[in-house]
């Protein structure tokens, strides 16, 4: 005898299980909005590194006073940043100037776009190489100052 409804023993039936997700509770709702309130909270962080010109490759001992000439302070240094014109001659000025500047802000972006904390750290230094000639373009005087070696990293 055979009636209207389908048992578990017919042929194709197919038994599924389901999985229930256990009740979002006060602790677990605290621990997920304090890592969202972080994560929207945090602003940005910048690393910034600069460089303008070329680092000095030569050595500036090798220039010898009354000897050394245009030409060779060409050879060993290349062009330099900077050519003046004096009245008893020409300089030439190299310089390679570093920045590293560091900031991180904490704000809150979504509603008031507000900074709450803003925290900068930043050095700058410069190498100067400066090289003094006659009207005949032989070094009468050299200055030389290294300071981007001393830097300290961020």
């Amino acid at each position: 005898m055979r009636t209207g409804s389908r048992g578990p023993g017919f042929r194709g039936s197919r038994v599924s299980k389901t999985r229930t997700l256990a009740p979002l509770n006060a602790r677990t709702l605290a621990g997920v909005g304090w890592k969202l309130g972080l994560v929207f909270l945090l602003g940005g962080c910048v690393i910034t590194r600069y460089h303008s010109g070329a680092p000095l490759h030569g050595d500036p001992a090798v220039l010898v006073k009354g000897e050394s000439t245009k030409s060779d302070v060409l050879q060993l240094f290349g062009p330099p940043t900077q050519i003046s014109h004096q009245t008893d001659g020409d300089a030439f000025v190299y310089r390679y100037d570093r920045w590293n500047y560091s900031s991180l802000t904490l704000a809150e972006p979504i509603f008031t776009g507000q900074r709450i904390f803003t925290y900068t750290r930043g050095f700058d230094d410069r190498d100067t190489l400066v090289v003094l000639f006659d009207f005949y373009g032989v070094v009468r005087g050299v200055a030389v100052e290294h300071r981007t070696e001393k830097m300290p990293v961020l």
